[in-house]
Parts: structure tokens; C-alpha cells; sequence
């Protein structure tokens, strides 16, 4: 019977390896990819967010796990903790982070985890509340001695250099492409869905932001490329509201926000009158402060 019970315990040690690649807590939050990275929307450098997908299913047991952002020059600008873990695990969810600024102007929903003085310390000079650097920069997932990636190799889970990041690129020798600079609506984001990331100057492309929001079923987890999108399975529309002039900015210097011309002549024209009715105001109230004085 002894002998039986260490046949059994081997056979599943064995089953285990083979399953795991040799690390069973492989599965609770190594196969990660960073699937888009976002530093600004339409000149709004506040508005930042970097989403997070799930390779292989199970791999929501994020809690305690960093991420860190870096300048171009290498030099540690924040880091993020997860205060917990995530809620959907199957392959293809996502897991969202964005400022306090992302979430007040998108529709749909919010990240599931907002940058906050909480679960994010700044490092030489950066900014926790808006860590992402642009154009150039790094972004490392779970880079811990023992984060793993999916296939049991050196630490980190994933990472991205981009721009004219100078430091090591842990996929590939080349950093992916910068973030627009000024921001428009375009995000950096993952062009293919591999298990396993290899190189981050192939593997990754500037892309427009959704334009709507909308549910993802669970059969199209894996192939919606649609991004920002939180872990309740909701792409987000992000909005500017009208009236800022990051937002003008952000619309002379996007061309697909060309279509949007119109809507920085109706915020000039809609200022005009504004300041036309105040004068007009203003006008009326000295005539009656002299009335007053009159009688």
C-alpha cells in the first residue's frame, strides 16, 4: 500500500511538470502579455492606462504583484502594486489600469485598478498618479526573482520598451515604437496574441482606441483586439469633454481626429458667444448700478 501511494505521488509530480513546464504556480499569473499602453488621449497626458491580458486561463492571482514604469534613460519613474486580485480568468480577459483621469472620461466603465498614492510609489522625480512615460519608456509586468514568464524562463512575466528606450529590451534588441507625442488617439498596442512574449519591435504597433462601448463575449476574448477593455469583459470609449485646450491641441495633431475639425470651431464659436453674453451682462449691471445712483 506504502509503496502504492509513492507510485501515485510520483506519477502526479510528474503530471505536474509536464502540465506546468515545471512551475505549477505558473498558472496563477505568468502567462501575461501587456496588450496596450496608453499616455495620453487627444493632448490629455493625464488620461493614461495600460491594459494587461491573459494568455492561458487562470491567471487572475495578480495581489502583491508589480508593475514598473520606466523613463527612456532606464531610470524607475513608479511602481505599481496590485493591491488584489483580479476577478475573470479565462483566456483573453484583461486586466485594466488607468488614472483618475482615464476613468472620468470614458464611457462604459472604469480600470479595475486606479493609479492612486495607495497601491503606487513614485521614484526619482516620477509621477505616481500618472506613471506612463512618452514618448520613450518601459513598462515591466511581474519582474520579481521568481516571476517567471509562461514558458518558465528568466523573469520578467512581460515587458516593453519603447521609443528610444536606451536600457535592456528583455524580448528582441529593438524597443517597440514611441507613444505619440502629442498624444492623439492612438495607443501602442500587442499585434498578435502568442503565448509567450518574444519581440517587442515586431510584436507591437500604434492603434486607434475604441470608438465605441460594447460587451465582449467569452468566444472572443482571444480575438477582439479592441482596446482600453476592463476586466468585466467592456471595451471603454474614451471622451474628451469639449472646452479644453488640450483637447484642440490633441485634434490639430491627430489625423485620424481630422473628422473633429468642426467640433474645435464650434468650441471657439460657442466661447465667442460666452464672452458676448458676460459683456452684455456686465454691461447691464452698470447701467443699473448708475440708475440706483440716479434716484
Amino acid at each position: 500500500m506504502r509503496y502504492g501511494l509513492l507510485f501515485f505521488a510520483s506519477l502526479m509530480a510528474l503530471a505536474s511538470f509536464l502540465f506546468f513546464g515545471g512551475h505549477p504556480a505558473e498558472a496563477s499569473f505568468h502567462c501575461m502579455r501587456i496588450d496596450a499602453i496608453m499616455a495620453g488621449f487627444n493632448g490629455n497626458n493625464t488620461i493614461q492606462d495600460v491594459e494587461l491580458r491573459q494568455s492561458s486561463g487562470g491567471q487572475n492571482l495578480v495581489g502583491g504583484h508589480k508593475v514598473r514604469f520606466y523613463d527612456a534613460t532606464n531610470t524607475l519613474k513608479a511602481t505599481f502594486t496590485f493591491p488584489n486580485n483580479a476577478t475573470n480568468a479565462s483566456t483573453g480577459d484583461s486586466i485594466l489600469l488607468g488614472t483618475q483621469e482615464f476613468n472620468a472620461n470614458t464611457n462604459g466603465g472604469d480600470a479595475d485598478f486606479t493609479f492612486s498614492s495607495m497601491n503606487t510609489v513614485a521614484s526619482n522625480g516620477g509621477d505616481a498618479l500618472h506613471p506612463v512615460q512618452s514618448p520613450g519608456g518601459k513598462i515591466v509586468y511581474a519582474g520579481e526573482a521568481g516571476d517567471f514568464n509562461c514558458n518558465v524562463g528568466a523573469p520578467p512575466a512581460d515587458s516593453v520598451g519603447y521609443g528610444a528606450f536606451t536600457g535592456p529590451i528583455n524580448f528582441g534588441t529593438m524597443p517597440a515604437p514611441a507613444l505619440p507625442s502629442p498624444s492623439d488617439n492612438r495607443a501602442l498596442r500587442l499585434n498578435n496574441f502568442n503565448l509567450k512574449p518574444s519581440n517587442n519591435a515586431t510584436e507591437y504597433s500604434l492603434a486607434a482606441v475604441a470608438t465605441s462601448t460594447f460587451a465582449v463575449s467569452m468566444a472572443n476574448l482571444p480575438t477582439d483586439v479592441n482596446t482600453p477593455r476592463n476586466n468585466t469583459r467592456t471595451v471603454l470609449q474614451l471622451t474628451v469633454s469639449v472646452g479644453g485646450i488640450a483637447q484642440l491641441a490633441g485634434l490639430a495633431a491627430s489625423p485620424a481626429q481630422g473628422s473633429h475639425s468642426s467640433d474645435g470651431a464650434g468650441w471657439l464659436t460657442a466661447a465667442s458667444l460666452a464672452v458676448a453674453a458676460v459683456t452684455v451682462a456686465l454691461g447691464g449691471a452698470a447701467w443699473y448700478a448708475r440708475r440706483r445712483r440716479a434716484l
